[in-house]
């Protein structure tokens, strides 16, 4: 028994050896609705999230417990965008508030950056993810298909959570991770991240071995459905 134990116990350890020993950077392209009362961030502003959510993957955990640092890096490519409402949609409806019936067109709209790896949009309000996802999971929502990757996000100064998680989450669920319901500190946990991260370092933010392979495998992949259960939130 205990020798089993030890075995499986040292290929856990080789897993995250594996993981921290490989690299891989995605390219995002970023596009603001253009009627938001906030300005669009400037490239610097983006990149910076970028640049923090990648040094807080990269950051080794100060805890055990199968967590790994995992060597992603997200990268802006190309300039800051706008899009515009369809001249077809009948005001007040706007796509910078997304709802169940345009959802599918906010994640379809095309930045124009050729050869990149994923598109983040920045909108005012997202009233629709999916189905069954719980309250206060309104900040962010991704979808992937064979024809466009795609994140959504509300702008950071109405969001006022910690966009670098944020982002990282999404991108989390494009290379087809779903929501942790054992782990209120895990970076794809289904607790709201702008109240359960407030006051948590970056160093105690949780992936494992098996997360980190598909963050390094990139965006592709389907999204599973929501576990079922929530972990204890702040």
């Amino acid at each position: 028994m205990y020798r089993i134990v030890a075995i499986v116990s040292l290929a856990l350890l080789i897993c995250a050896d594996c993981a921290r020993a490989q690299s891989s950077t995605y390219s995002a392209s970023v596009s603001f609705h253009g009627g938001l009362r906030q300005r669009p961030l400037t490239e610097a502003q983006v990149r910076k999230i970028l640049v923090d959510a990648s040094k807080m993957l990269q950051m080794d955990p100060d805890s055990s417990g199968g967590d790994v640092a995992c060597n992603v890096t997200l990268i802006l490519k190309g300039p800051i965008r706008t899009f515009s409402d369809p001249t077809t949609m009948r005001k007040p409806e706007t796509l910078a508030v997304v709802t169940k019936d345009n959802i599918d067109a906010v994640h379809a709209i095309d930045s124009d950056v050729t050869d990149v790896d994923f598109h983040i949009k920045v909108v005012k309000e997202i009233d629709f993810c999916r189905e069954g996802l719980p309250p206060g999971h309104d900040v962010g929502c991704s979808f992937s298909k064979p024809d466009f990757r795609s994140i959504i996000v509300i702008h950071p100064a109405i969001h006022k959570g910690p966009d670098r998680l944020l982002w990282a989450h999404e991108f989390g669920h494009i290379t087809g991770l779903g929501h942790r319901d054992d782990d209120p500190k895990a970076l794809m946990t289904r607790c709201p991240l702008r109240t359960q991260f407030s006051r948590i370092p970056d160093s105690r933010v949780h992936v494992t071995a098996e997360e980190c392979r598909h963050l390094l495998a990139g965006p592709g992949h389907g999204s599973p459905p929501p576990l079922p259960g929530s972990p204890t939130c702040r």
